[in-house]
């Protein structure tokens, strides 16, 4: 997300200097200059409210993970996650597995190629098993 704000800040910056600086001519300002009115005054507001809101920190965007099905193993085998975090488990395989965390979550039988995926809704520790293969095991730390 840091890596946006870098690139919409000075996007946005440059947006506000821009309508500051659209062309007047002397007759705009000899005329506005007994009417009391500040022509540079709107271009400073949208300086004033575009800034602020470029600094603010954005929330943080859930992010999306791969776990690989491959050599009758979960690759990698422990992974730590955020909630709202997205997991997905792609079997590379050339046999059929499933990604199985009692009462959280079941891939079903995933045939090669196939994928399935969990996003993560609360904090915890989800341990998983592939339900044909009792020996492939994995866990999601989840904060």
């Amino acid at each position: 997300m840091t890596k946006h704000l870098r690139i919409l800040a000075p996007l946005l910056a440059a947006a506000a200097f821009a309508a500051g600086c659209g062309g007047s001519s002397s007759d705009t300002d000899s005329a506005a200059s007994g009417s009391g009115y500040d022509y540079a005054a709107p271009a400073e507001k949208a300086a004033a409210t575009t800034t602020p809101a470029a600094k603010q920190p954005a929330a943080a965007a859930a992010t999306k993970t791969v776990v690989e099905i491959s050599g009758s193993a979960f690759v990698p085998q422990s992974l730590d996650l955020k909630v709202g975090d997205t997991v997905t488990f792609v079997n590379k395989d050339e046999i059929a597995h499933t990604a199985t965390a009692d009462g959280t979550f079941d891939s079903k039988t995933l045939e090669q190629g196939a994928s399935f995926s969990f996003t993560a809704t609360k904090a915890g520790k989800l341990d998983y098993v592939c339900l044909f293969h009792p020996g492939m095991t994995g866990t999601l730390n989840v904060t």
